[in-house]
């Protein structure tokens, strides 16, 4: 696998990771642990937005 389907890879879970945390934030019992979820939940977005711009760079690389 290249780096750049490696880093794919790592798009996808990071989606369905926060997904996973969205939907445990709307099932939550409490205000507190939605709160947790929901902050999660943005902390994967902001992964999958690194990893994104790492993508595109590798690929104005040519790589």
């Amino acid at each position: 696998m290249t780096l750049s389907e490696e880093i794919e890879k790592a798009i996808q879970d990071e989606m369905k990771a926060q997904e996973k945390y969205r939907q445990a934030a709307k099932d939550a019992p409490d205000p507190e642990t939605r709160s947790m979820l929901e902050q999660l939940a943005s902390d994967e977005a902001q992964h999958e937005k690194m990893l994104k711009e790492k993508l595109a760079a590798l690929k104005m690389l040519g790589k």
